[in-house]
């Protein structure tokens, strides 16, 4: 990669464009982990179903992490005349559309008493699938933040990635439970399977000329970037601990979305599920939308170090609320201070990853990074799944006391271990 490549000042369209398959995987995330796979689960895992779906999306999401990491690390060696990370990108977008539209085969009339004894084999590889090949083309798309653009352009292109992030989440939340709800199912998954998919053809084709090959002596072979994916030249000690304090408060975020429509059945079991997760996703997306761009406007002033602090511990106490609220007008109105609370998170996290990155070991770095979302859901899928055994009300509360600890946690470890001084020196 040239300096020139670095350096350049890029337009608002190319920032847009660099970015838009965080828009269709955010959207292939939120839809299936928040309402497909619990939907589809109802007819195929009688019993114990929160643990069952909590162990499925632990292995879905480790499957994810590894593949996050395994692509970021590839892609840095690649030297493909296409560029770097445009192979990658190609790759996941191409491969998710068979393991994603998979389920639709146990909805169709004709097939569904064939393949409804291997159901559940079937609904796990197409979620462990799904998880594997969006997270190969978004572990190489990670890394173009610190690929292709000046330190002054970061801030901006995170908040776009924010946008797109939680627009396709929104798109996830308003069209799939719709569908859902009109009885096509099958349906949801080809629209999510052809989003994805267009995404990614159009982030490849954005970034056309400017996504450059590596250095031919920098090949390495695949087992040798499976050998180097928890190994580092440059250890940046902040960086990491920075990381686990955003896992930590991403596994309390994370516990709504696969038991989130669970909660809502057992809560306020007279609203419709899919009308109520509407609902509520509706309000934290459009809440927390809000929240991600103020949160870049107020970091100038405040500075990221302390909206990220005011956003872990504000997410605590709400959602501490949220596991005693007995009414739904009050269940919802502590969602959207939480979700407001969630905008530091979402805005600034991945630009100041990206300025912490050592420049010849950034796919690697971001795709560490990507261990507080993908880490984190599966970690929070095993957790509450373990404590959701029994879907009763009291383990219901449990799940937002738990939550609430882990916000804390990560509050306190990014106030200790991430000081203010330490942030200047890397960045400066």
């Amino acid at each position: 990669m040239t300096a020139e490549s670095i350096v350049r000042k890029r337009s608002i369209g190319f920032l847009f464009g660099m970015s838009t398959l965080v828009l269709g995987a955010n959207l292939v995330w939120i839809s299936y982990n928040s309402v497909l796979l619990p939907v589809l689960s109802e007819d195929v895992i009688p019993y114990n179903r929160g643990l069952v779906v909590g162990v499925m999306g632990f292995i879905g999401m480790i499957l994810a992490t590894l593949a996050s990491i395994w692509a970021g690390i590839a892609t840095d060696h690649n030297a493909s005349p296409w560029g770097k990370r445009t192979p990658a990108i190609l790759i996941g977008g191409l491969a998710s559309v068979p393991v994603i539209i998979l389920p639709s085969l146990l909805l169709l009339p004709d097939l569904k008493n064939i393949f409804l004894p291997e159901a559940l084999p079937i609904l796990a590889v197409s979620y462990c699938g799904m998880q594997f090949a969006t997270n190969i083309g978004y572990g190489a798309g990670a890394p173009l933040l610190a690929d292709l653009l000046k330190e002054n352009q970061r801030g901006a292109a995170s908040g776009i990635q924010g946008f797109y992030t939680l627009t396709g989440a929104a798109m996830g939340f308003l069209v799939v439970t719709l569908l859902n709800q009109n009885g096509q199912t099958s349906q949801a998954l080809w629209f999510i399977a052809g989003i994805f998919l267009l995404t990614s053809l159009h982030n490849a084709f954005a970034i056309r000329g400017a996504d450059r090959p590596a250095d031919p002596s920098c090949r390495i072979s695949l087992w040798a970037a499976v050998r180097d994916m928890f190994r580092v030249r440059t250890r940046v000690a902040v960086f990491f601990w920075m990381v686990f304090a955003v896992l930590l408060a991403y596994i309390g975020i994370n516990s709504l979305q696969l038991f989130g429509r669970f909660v809502l059945q057992e809560y306020f079991p007279a609203i419709n599920p899919d009308v109520a997760l509407r609902t509520l996703g509706g309000i934290n997306l459009s809440v927390t939308m809000l929240a991600a761009v103020a949160s870049g406007v107020l970091s100038d002033r405040f500075g990221r170090r302390t909206l990220m602090l005011a956003g872990m511990f504000l997410c605590s106490i709400s959602t501490l609320f949220m596991g005693v609220a007995g009414n739904y007008s009050i269940f919802l109105i502590l969602a959207a201070v939480r979700s407001a609370a969630t905008g530091p998170l979402v805005a600034i996290a991945p630009a100041l990853a990206s300025d912490l990155a050592p420049k010849d070991e950034a796919g690697q770095y971001m795709a560490y990074n990507n261990l507080s979302t993908g880490l984190s859901g599966a970690l929070a899928s095993l957790i509450f799944g373990l404590i959701l055994i029994d879907m009763t009300r009291t383990a219901f509360m449990w799940l937002f006391l738990v939550s609430a600890v882990f916000f804390l946690l990560g509050g306190i470890i990014f106030f200790l271990k991430v000081p203010q001084k330490e942030l200047d020196r890397r960045i400066s």
